[in-house]
């Protein structure tokens, strides 16, 4: 149902995996597509043989405007940018970029360059049907994917506050709040430092870990504490 979503809402798509579900999610878009395009054409043809699927494979500068394509993003080196540009006139383009496989500093303009955007990474999986590039500008990623980073730990124990979630869950909260991606090699270590400090419990509920706030009163005077440190050093700043 996704797949069909991202498909119908702009000629122009982001869908963005990584090496546990690659080749899944390139074949499921092939059903629709003309041709496939990558760079790594020995590799995908030995897939596709193996899959018994029946579907063009080209290189980028064989691809003619009027085809309806499925890219394997993550194959396109330092072109991405060029081509990405080529391919926002293309009748259909779905660009599939493995994050396992590319620099991280790329992804700002991967999203920018698309008009919507699909994520699938382990278990999260979250379609953005905005106007990425106006809300980017408007949010200066940078500040806050740096902001969000930085003060993961205090984010993470206010989010639990409200409500018992899961890493997946917590993910999800944090890329539809701050459109930042915190992968769970990230949060994981978060998760468990607080949980060392005594300020979070966890219990299995079908097979995940759910996290909770141990000690409230705890975790809400350190919050507050953080929060007058912050105020004091923004006065600061502001006044020179």
């Amino acid at each position: 149902m996704v797949i069909k979503q991202v498909t119908s809402l702009s000629n122009h798509c982001l869908h963005l995996c990584n090496d546990s579900n690659i080749e899944e999610i390139v074949f499921s878009y092939l059903i629709d597509a003309d041709v496939f395009v990558t760079n790594n054409i020995e590799a995908w043809e030995k897939k596709f043989d193996e899959k018994e699927i029946e579907c063009a494979i080209k290189k980028p500068d064989e691809i003619e405007q009027n085809m309806k394509i499925v890219v394997d993003g993550s194959s396109l080196g330092n072109d991405f940018e060029k081509l990405e540009e080529r391919w926002k006139k293309q009748e259909k383009a779905i660009c599939i970029y493995n994050i396992d496989k590319i620099d991280p500093s790329i992804l700002k303009d991967l999203v920018i360059a698309h008009n919507k955007m699909l994520l699938s990474v382990d278990k999260i999986r979250m379609l953005s049907d905005k106007n990425l590039e106006k809300e980017i500008e408007e949010l200066n990623p940078e500040i806050v994917e740096n902001l969000v980073k930085r003060e993961l730990k205090n984010v993470v124990l206010s989010m639990l506050l409200t409500r018992p979630m899961s890493g997946t869950d917590l993910v999800k909260l944090l890329y539809s709040k701050f459109k930042v991606f915190v992968s769970p090699g990230m949060l994981y270590p978060t998760l468990h430092e607080l949980e060392k400090k005594g300020l979070l419990k966890y219990e299995y509920k079908l097979k995940n870990k759910v996290y909770s706030v141990h000690e409230k009163e705890q975790a809400e005077l350190l919050l507050k504490k953080h929060v007058k440190v912050n105020s004091l050093l923004s006065e600061f700043l502001v006044s020179k």
